[in-house]
């Protein structure tokens, strides 16, 4: 099991940039465009250890600067026996890797996270969330 294999079952996605949300909906072609877009930057990735423990009040503060993607799922979700109701995730084009940061609504954005490294870099994707 995959954790793109739930990509199909994201109800709303907010995109921050600098603090200023963005939310796309099922219905918009944008949404289709940014879940494709994910998905094909997880068909070649690497799942590896997170390391890393999201904070929420860090998470939080750190949203209202750079790019931002986070994808609702509208319900509770399992992977990799961590739950989670919506994965959040900084988009900075130099990067090869990165971080999706589970929100659960009785904790926030608090826990461990799923870490994920790429070929290259985030730019492709990057440059869809700033074309929405």
């Amino acid at each position: 099991m995959k954790i793109e294999q739930f990509f199909g079952q994201v109800e709303k996605i907010g995109i921050y940039n600098n603090g200023a949300c963005v939310c796309l909906l099922p219905s918009q072609k944008s949404f289709e465009l940014v879940i494709n877009g994910f998905v094909n930057l997880l068909s070649d990735a690497r799942e590896m250890p997170a390391f890393s423990v999201s904070l929420d009040k860090d998470t939080r503060r750190a949203m209202c600067e750079g790019l931002w993607v986070e994808f609702d799922f509208g319900k509770r979700i399992v992977y990799a026996d961590m739950p989670f109701e919506k994965l959040l995730m900084q988009v900075e084009s130099s990067h090869s890797g990165f971080n999706l940061i589970r929100y659960n609504s009785d904790n926030g954005y608090a826990g461990r996270c799923y870490y994920f490294d790429i070929n290259g870099t985030l730019k492709g994707f990057y440059d869809i969330l700033q074309s929405v």
